[in-house]
């Protein structure tokens, strides 16, 4: 057992001196070393030459010289001839189609389409010979006069048909009559002016005979009423574009094609739209259709 009296040993207490003495001696080396960096000269160890100029060697102050390249001259080109520039051709102008006729009377008076109750198509062109070239009132007359055997006189020589003509399907001469007259006559006249149209068509073809079927639309007589001038029972200046002097070209898309069917509804839908085939009249104003 201790004793309670008794004092603790003392303790030993640490010595600093080493340390200071380190740092002393320390100091003296950074002061040894400031003091002889101060001492040295430009030029000599421990400065580095290639950061003063002086020490630097005069060919490395001379500014560098750039190698003259010499650059060979392009030799000329050879003269090359000029070439004439080639002007174009104009294209050459496509075939115009023939005309179907060679006289500036017969006139196109409408172009229409129209279907046979299957539905195969035919074009239709309709021409009117116009001028002072009708069929008049004054020969329908005579006609009877001289009795129904007699053949109905045409108002033209020569129906001046062109080489166009022969490339249609059909040719169609159309006969009609004016509301003039009585019934049976004009029913006459419409007939005999067809058929008289279509031999002389016949005859004038350009090209070999019966190249062309032709055949007749008898219209009959009109029976739109003409009202004339007081005093005047006949008048056959506002009853002649009843009785035109007239043809229509077939031309079928489809072989087989019903012209006969084609031909009336394409009338039909051209009359239904406001237009007419004859100049001043309506086929539906007509006392027939018969096409033979």
């Amino acid at each position: 057992m201790s004793d309670y009296y008794q004092l603790p040993p003392p303790e030993k207490k640490r010595s600093f001196k080493g340390v200071v003495l380190l740092l002393l001696l320390l100091l003296l080396l950074g002061v040894v070393a400031t003091w002889w960096s101060l001492r040295l000269q430009p030029g000599e160890m421990g400065v580095e030459p290639v950061l003063t100029a002086q020490a630097l060697p005069a060919a490395a102050l001379a500014p560098p010289v750039e190698p003259v390249v010499e650059v060979a001259e392009p030799e000329p080109l050879p003269e090359v001839a000029a070439t004439p520039e080639t002007v174009a051709e104009p294209a050459a102008e496509p075939a115009r189609p023939p005309p179907l006729f060679s006289d500036a009377r017969w006139r196109e008076t409408a172009k229409f389409t129209g279907a046979d109750s299957t539905g195969r198509l035919a074009d239709f062109t309709a021409y009117v010979l116009v001028g002072d070239e009708t069929w008049t009132f004054a020969r329908s007359d005579a006609i009877f006069a001289a009795g129904l055997s007699e053949p109905v006189e045409t108002a033209f020589a020569n129906l001046n048909l062109g080489a166009g003509i022969c490339t249609m399907d059909r040719v169609i001469a159309v006969g009609a009559a004016s509301v003039e007259g009585t019934s049976v006559q004009n029913t006459f006249l419409s007939h005999t002016r067809g058929h008289a149209l279509k031999a002389a068509i016949a005859a004038n073809l350009p090209c070999e005979a019966g190249a062309v079927p032709a055949t007749v639309l008898d219209l009959g007589y009109s029976r739109a009423e003409v009202t004339c001038p007081a005093g005047q029972k006949v008048c056959s200046d506002l009853s002649a574009p009843q009785r035109p002097i007239a043809m229509i070209f077939a031309d079928a898309r489809e072989p087989g094609t019903d012209i006969g069917e084609a031909l009336r509804s394409g009338i039909a839908a051209h009359e239904a739209s406001g237009a007419s085939v004859l100049p001043g009249v309506l086929v539906s104003d007509y006392s027939a259709f018969d096409l033979r």
